[in-house]
C-alpha cells in the first residue's frame, strides 16, 4: 500500500489534542479514509486522547494515546500510540514525538505502537515484502494495513521494533498433517470430542471461547484482559460471516472447552461471488490440554473442512515470531508477510 503524500509546503499548525467524542473527531476519522483502506476504521477506545496535525485547515496526521497499566511483559505504566495515520512523512514523525513526550509526562515507562488500546483491537504494522518470502499474497480480512513507509515514521521518532509477528499460507489443502491419525487418537484417549461452533447458542458458544482465551493468552507477550461486553462486541462484526463447521471446539467428557480455533472464509479473496481462502485467526489450549497435540489436530480440521467446502489456501494469521502457533504452521505453511509492534524505552 502507498502513502498518499501530501507534503506540507509551510509551517505545520500546532497539535490539536482532543477527547473522542470532540467534535473534531469527524476529521480524525476522515483521515484514514483519505490515505484510503478495504475496511473500516476501529473506533477510539475510553479514555484515550486524540491527537491531530493539519495544514490549511486540512488532517495531515494522527493518533491516538492512552497509558496501560501492567500488561503482561511490560510491568509499570505502558504508553500505547494508536489509529496512527499520515499523509506526509516528517508530520507524522512530530506528531508522534509530541505524543511520546505526552505520555512520558503521564509516567510511562515504555511506549508501544501501533496500539489501538490493547491487542484485541488493530495493533502492529505491515512490513515491506522480504525476498525469502517468495510470491506476495493480496490482504486478508482482519490483517493489519498500512502504507509501506509508516515503519520509517516511527523509526524516526525513535522507535525500534518490539516485538515481530508473521502470516502464512497452507496452499496444499489436499494434503493432510503426516500426523493426523496419531493427533486424533490422542485426543480421543483424553476423552475430547472435537465438533462445530452451535449457532443457535452463540453467545454461550463465545462466553466458553472468551473464558479459555483469558487463560490461554494470559502469558502473551503485551496482554491485558478487558471483559466480556468488549469482546462480543469485537466477535460480533464477524457472526454474519461464520461457517460453523470452521469454528472447532474441543471439549471433554464434561463438555468443558480444551481448546479452540476460530477460522472464517475471507471475503477479501472473493472470486466469482464466492471466497477462495479461509483465515485462521485465533487457536488456543487450555492449559491441562497442552502437550497432547490438540493444537496441531484443530489446526488440520480447519485445513479439512476447507479442502472439502472448495478453497484453496488457508491463512495462518497474526502469529507472534516465537509463539507455539509458528511451530505448528511451519509443518505445513508458507510465510508470506511480516509485522511488528514498536517500542521506545528508556
Amino acid at each position: 500500500m502507498t502513502r498518499k503524500r501530501e507534503p506540507v509546503k509551510r509551517s505545520r499548525g500546532p497539535v490539536q489534542e482532543f477527547e473522542r467524542d470532540d467534535v473534531e473527531i469527524a476529521k480524525f476519522n476522515a483521515l484514514r479514509d483519505r490515505v484510503g483502506y478495504a475496511t473500516p476504521d476501529e473506533p477510539v477506545p475510553p479514555g484515550s486522547r486524540c491527537m491531530l496535525v493539519k495544514e490549511r485547515g486540512i488532517p495531515i496526521a494522527r493518533l491516538s494515546c492512552t497509558i496501560a497499566v501492567e500488561v503482561q511483559g511490560a510491568p509499570g505504566y505502558t504508553g500505547l500510540i494508536g489509529h496512527y495515520e499520515s499523509t506526509d512523512p516528517k508530520s507524522g514523525t512530530y506528531l508522534l514525538k509530541h505524543a511520546v513526550q505526552r505520555l512520558r509526562e503521564q509516567g510511562a515507562d515504555r511506549i508501544l505502537g501501533p496500539m489501538n488500546g490493547s491487542t484485541w483491537g488493530r495493533y502492529r504494522l505491515a512490513l515491506p515484502p522480504e525476498p525469502r518470502d517468495g510470491d506476495p499474497e493480496p490482504p486478508f480480512l482482519s490483517e493489519p494495513s498500512n502504507p509501506a513507509d509508516y515503519p520509517l515514521d516511527f523509526q524516526a521518532a525513535g522507535f525500534r521494533v518490539g516485538a515481530t509477528y508473521e502470516s502464512a499460507i497452507v496452499e496444499d489443502l489436499g494434503t493432510a498433517d503426516p500426523r493426523r491419525d496419531e493427533l486424533a487418537e490422542r485426543v480421543r484417549a483424553r476423552g475430547a470430542t472435537i465438533r462445530p461452533l452451535d449457532p443457535g447458542r452463540f453467545d454461550d458458544e463465545l462466553r466458553a471461547i472468551f473464558e479459555l482465551s483469558r487463560t490461554a493468552f494470559a502469558e502473551n507477550l503485551y496482554y491485558s484482559p478487558i471483559e466480556f461486553d468488549e469482546f462480543r462486541a469485537r466477535y460480533l462484526p464477524l457472526r454474519p460471516l461464520l461457517d460453523p463447521e470452521m469454528v472447532r471446539l474441543a471439549e471433554d467428557a464434561d463438555g468443558r472447552l480444551l481448546g479452540f480455533v476460530f477460522a472464517f472464509p475471507d471475503l477479501l479473496s472473493a472470486s466469482n461471488g464466492r471466497p477462495t481462502r479461509v483465515v485462521l485467526k485465533t487457536l488456543a489450549s487450555a492449559p491441562e490440554a497442552r502437550g497432547m497435540g490438540l493444537g496441531t489436530f484443530l489446526t488440520d480440521e480447519v485445513r479439512r473442512v476447507a479442502d472439502e467446502n472448495g478453497y484453496r489456501s488457508v491463512i495462518h494469521a497474526l502469529m507472534q515470531a516465537d509463539n507455539e502457533s509458528v511451530r505448528i504452521s511451519r509443518h505445513s505453511a508458507r510465510v508470506f508477510r511480516r509485522y511488528a509492534l514498536y517500542e521506545l524505552v528508556d
